[in-house]
């Protein structure tokens, strides 16, 4: 079938395969500046993505960067680099920090090692569905967070998506907690993430997304977790014959700007950018949450899919809260109380 996104771009169902690249090749050419239509001088930044170009994360950039120059009338515009043109989301953080970057949008996972507090958002089997997220991550709590990176040189804008995240291995179906002992499963870079494998007797084997496909099919690594659309557009599946419906994890996105970057703009260039990025989030998450229902669909057709039953899915729920329990003791106390505070609320509406 024919995928599409609420633009005008998908998912193409026959795509050109590289054995070991994703399928969207890159696009875009850096530049300095432009001259905006009325004739004052116009900036162009960089936004740097991991993911390919028809990923949620390069769709929401490239949408985000349309609506900045549209509200900033041209005086801004944004050259999106995605696939890791730039680097991964670890090293263009950093260069975001050093203001060699202006835009990049790296998981709650990434930021994690620059704010332990970052982790709350990816303990295990803590949100229910998407919308709880929102409700979450668009309060108090989440803003206390995104206000947290003021003091790492970032300008933290808004939550994205990336979804919630399952497993995918070439040994077996993961239909119960014993199936995943013994298994190599590479994991982000994050003590987290390292740890919650580790702890329901997997192998934990943390390395960047790029560099997965090759230790899939050389069998460094057995399997992986991600969501949905990150499986289909990295060709996981055509290395991984199992993916178990496990929604262990959800994993967010954030966009952030280069504090120096924004330090330049005027009041109303700040204003445009932040108007852009609350209106290019609606459009972001909307895109992954279709995108990961139709993707499913797409990799049932060559993967062995199953849904693990939620009786196993509480066994490793409570087989992590020590993990839980450690991770949240390490937090700044206010916001784990939010946090907590966001969550039962959201569970009574």
């Amino acid at each position: 079938m024919s995928l599409t996104s609420p633009l005008h771009t998908g998912y193409p169902q026959a795509a050109v395969k590289r054995r070991h690249l994703p399928r969207f090749a890159p696009l875009m050419l850096a530049g300095s500046l432009l001259m905006a239509s009325h004739g004052a001088l116009a900036l162009t930044a960089k936004l740097g993505t991991s993911l390919p170009e028809t990923h949620p994360q390069t769709l929401g950039a490239k949408k985000f960067a349309e609506l900045v120059k549209e509200k900033t009338h041209g005086e801004i515009t944004i050259q999106v680099f995605p696939n890791a043109m730039l680097g991964n989301d670890v090293s263009m953080t950093s260069m975001a920090q050093a203001g060699t970057l202006e835009f990049t949008v790296p998981s709650t996972a990434t930021l994690a090692s620059l704010n332990d507090n970052f982790s709350i958002v990816s303990l295990p089997f803590q949100f229910d569905s998407e919308q709880q997220a929102d409700k979450v991550l668009d309060g108090p709590a989440g803003k206390m967070l995104l206000d947290s990176l003021k003091a790492k040189q970032l300008d933290a804008l808004d939550f994205w998506e990336n979804g919630f995240r399952h497993i995918t291995n070439s040994r077996r179906p993961i239909n119960t907690l014993e199936d995943l002992q013994g298994l190599k499963v590479r994991t982000m870079q994050n003590n987290l993430y390292i740890d919650l494998f580790n702890d329901l007797k997997a192998n934990a084997v943390p390395m960047p997304v790029n560099e997965l496909f090759t230790a899939l099919e050389t069998g460094a690594v057995d399997g992986q977790e991600n969501p949905y659309t990150v499986i289909y557009a990295q060709h996981f599946s055509d290395v991984q014959k199992y993916l178990s419906k496990t929604a262990h994890a959800y994993d967010a996105l954030v966009l952030l700007a280069s504090d120096n970057f924004m330090k330049q703009l005027t009041d109303a260039q700040r204003q445009a950018i932040h108007e852009a990025a609350d209106e290019a989030t609606v459009y972001e998450r909307q895109t992954s949450r279709e995108l990961n229902s139709k993707l499913l669909d797409e990799l049932q057709q060559t993967m062995t899919v199953n849904d693990v039953p939620a009786s196993e899915r509480q066994r490793m729920r409570d087989a992590l809260q020590p993990l839980t329990k450690r991770y949240t003791e390490r937090l700044d106390p206010a916001v784990v109380s939010a946090f907590e505070q966001a969550l039962a609320s959201s569970r009574q509406q």
